[in-house]
C-alpha cells in the first residue's frame, strides 16, 4: 500500500485531502507541524510528502534541509502547497526533492493528478463541468451550481461549508441552494443525495433552514419522499425563500431586501481565506499553460540535441522528476522559442546538425538572467571542453548517464545558482 504524510496545519485541508486519498487505498498520515512531521517521515517512510509552506518559509525550509540530509529520506519526493512566489524561489526547492509547487488556491484536478502520477496510482476524479459558487451575506448561505454536479466539489464542498460557518461565527446558518439552469432527473439522484448528506454533515445546519431553488419536478419528488430530508423545502420562487429566511420587519419591500441585504456580498475576513478553494480547471474549461504555477510546475528545462533517442530519453528523466521540458533538435528551433523567463535550465549536446552549439552558449552568456547551461554530449577533445567552459556552461557529462546521475548534476548546478 502506497503512504503519504500530509504536514499542514489547516485541519480542512488535511481532512478533505486525507478523506480523498483513502478512497483510493492510501495509507495517510497527517501531522500539523513540520517538526512532528519529520519525525513521522523517519518513521513510516511514506512514497510522498505533501507540505504546505506559510509566508516566512522557515519550518517548512528546515523540514526540506533535513530531509535531503537523511539518506533514507532524500530520496522521497515532495509536493508544496503555499502562496504565490517568483519562479525562481520555486526552482530553488527542487534540490530538497521538490517536485511540485502549487499556489493557492489550488486546482485541486492538476493537483490530483500530480499525486497519482508520483505514486503510480490513477486516483479517481469525476471530471464531470461543473461550476460551484460558494458565499454569504450575513446567516444565509448560497451555494449556486452551474453546468452539472461534480462529487470532487460535492465532497469539497462539506469541508468549505463548515470552515466558513466555524470562521465566520455564523449560528444559524441559513442555507439556500441554487440550480441555475440545470437540468435534473433521476441520474443526478445520487449527486443531490451525496450533495445534501454533505451539507447536514456540517455543524449547526438543520433541515428547516435548508431551501432548493429548482424547477425541477423530479427533486421535488425526491425531498419529498426521503424521511430524512423533512423540512427541507424545494421551490422556484426565490423572493418567497428569504421571506421564510430573514426577518423582513426592517424593510417592506422584498426587491430591496434582495439588493441590500441578499446581493451585496459581506466582507472577506482573512480568517475566511483557507488553503481550499472551490476551483478546478474543468471550471474555465480550459488546461493550464505549460509552466504555469497553477500546473505545479517546479522547474522547466529546456534540452537541445540533435539525436532524438537521446532527446526522449533525456526528456523522460526530468519529466519522471515532475520538469516541464521543451525538447529542439537544432539551434535554430531553440532560438526561435527562446525566452529567459521560460527555462530554469538549459541541457545542451554541444555537437547539433546546425553547428550552433557554441553559438548557443555565447548568446546565453551575454544574457544576464539566462538560465544555467550543463552541457550533456559525447566525448569532447580538450580544447572543445575548454572553450565551453570559458562559454559559461555549468558542467559537462558525458554520455551515456544513468538517469539518478544525470538528473543529481542537474540539480547540484541549480543548487549553486541559488
Amino acid at each position: 500500500m502506497k503512504k503519504v504524510l500530509i504536514i499542514d496545519n489547516h485541519q480542512l485541508f488535511r481532512d478533505f485531502l486525507k478523506q480523498k486519498l483513502s478512497i483510493d487505498q492510501i495509507e495517510v498520515s497527517i501531522s500539523q507541524q513540520p517538526r512532528e512531521g519529520y519525525t513521522k517521515m523517519i518513521s513510516t517512510l511514506p512514497n510522498l510528502v505533501i507540505l504546505d509552506m506559510n509566508e516566512d518559509r522557515e519550518l517548512e525550509m528546515d523540514f526540506l534541509e533535513k530531509k535531503a540530509m537523511d539518506i533514507n529520506t532524500s530520496q522521497i519526493p515532495v509536493i508544496v502547497t503555499g502562496p504565490s512566489v517568483e519562479r525562481s524561489s520555486i526552482a530553488s526547492l527542487a534540490k530538497y526533492g521538490v517536485i511540485k509547487y502549487f499556489a493557492k488556491p489550488i486546482q485541486f484536478d492538476t493537483f490530483f493528478e500530480s499525486i497519482g502520477k508520483v505514486l503510480k496510482i490513477p486516483l479517481s476524479m469525476d471530471l464531470t463541468p461543473c461550476v460551484l459558487d460558494l458565499h454569504h451575506n450575513g446567516n444565509i448561505i448560497f451555494i449556486e451550481f452551474a453546468m452539472g454536479l461534480n462529487q470532487e466539489k460535492l465532497a469539497l464542498l462539506q469541508y468549505k461549508l463548515t470552515d466558513m460557518i466555524r470562521h465566520e461565527n455564523i449560528e444559524s446558518p441559513r442555507i439556500i441552494i441554487m440550480f441555475t439552469n440545470l437540468e435534473l432527473s433521476f441520474v443526478d439522484g445520487y449527486n443531490i443525495e451525496f450533495l445534501i448528506e454533505n451539507i447536514m454533515a456540517c455543524p449547526k445546519v438543520h433541515t428547516k433552514n435548508i431551501k432548493i431553488l429548482s424547477t425541477s419536478k423530479f427533486l421535488v419528488d425526491l425531498i419529498d419522499g426521503h424521511p430524512s430530508y423533512a423540512g427541507i423545502e424545494v421551490g422556484d420562487n426565490l423572493p418567497r425563500m428569504l421571506n421564510s429566511l430573514v426577518d423582513t420587519t426592517i424593510t417592506s419591500s422584498v426587491s430591496d431586501l434582495i439588493t441590500d441585504r441578499i446581493l451585496t456580498s459581506s466582507a472577506i475576513s482573512d480568517a475566511e481565506i483557507s488553503s481550499v478553494e472551490n476551483r478546478f480547471f474543468s471550471d474555465i474549461n480550459q488546461g493550464a499553460s505549460a509552466g504555469s504555477e497553477n500546473d505545479g510546475t517546479v522547474l522547466s528545462v529546456a534540452i537541445i540535441d540533435s539525436h532524438p533517442q537521446d532527446l526522449l530519453t533525456t526528456k523522460t528523466v526530468f519529466e519522471t522528476f515532475g520538469a516541464n521540458c521543451k525538447t529542439y533538435q537544432s539551434g535554430e528551433e531553440f532560438y526561435k522559442d527562446y525566452d529567459s523567463s521560460k527555462f530554469n535550465l538549459v541541457i545542451l549536446d554541444i555537437v547539433l546538425i546546425d553547428n550552433k552549439g557554441f553559438e548557443i552558449l555565447q548568446r546565453l552568456q551575454n544574457e544576464s538572467d539566462s538560465p544555467p547551461v550543463v552541457v550533456y554530449s559525447q566525448p569532447l577533445q580538450r580544447e572543445f571542453v575548454v572553450k565551453m567552459l570559458s562559454l559559461g556552461a555549468r558542467s559537462y557529462m558525458i554520455k551515456p548517464q544513468k538517469p539518478n546521475i544525470l538528473l543529481n548534476k542537474c540539480l547540484a548546478v541549480l543548487q549553486s545558482k541559488f
